[in-house]
């Protein structure tokens, strides 16, 4: 996930590769005043919005996809992994067992709902022991 801050000023209208002006890559007008970049690509303050929903996007998290910039709202709606046992998704640490995804909080022993750390399947040692 990207993070944008607060734009920036550009300086100059000039790209930093020559002398051809720096282009908004939404509306391909040239940048001038506040401007937000990300990488090599160039965005007025009030072009840079999130391609799926058009909410602003230079002053909140980001993520980047195909090319396009979609707010986490619709980037967890559209891409992201939801909890097996709780349903929200998730983000952060995620654990992953039996085919299914959890919240390591989510991931719990199917008998006794304590946390499961280390497992053979779905229940904890205390529950069903391993044999040596």
């Amino acid at each position: 996930m990207f993070l944008c801050s607060a734009a920036h000023r550009q300086a100059s209208t000039r790209s930093e590769r020559g002398s051809e002006p720096i282009q908004c890559q939404r509306c391909r007008e040239v940048c001038k005043g506040e401007v937000v970049r990300v990488q090599d690509t160039h965005f007025h303050v009030k072009c840079f919005t999130c391609t799926v929903c058009n909410c602003d996007l230079a002053r909140s998290g980001f993520f980047q996809k195909k090319g396009e910039y979609i707010c986490t709202a619709d980037y967890q709606r559209l891409y992201g992994t939801r909890c097996d046992r709780c349903s929200n998704f998730i983000t952060g640490e995620v654990v992953s067992a039996l085919g299914r995804a959890y919240h390591p909080k989510c991931f719990v022993c199917s008998m006794c709902r304590y946390a499961v750390t280390r497992f053979t399947s779905q229940t904890c040692r205390m529950c069903f022991p391993i044999k040596r």
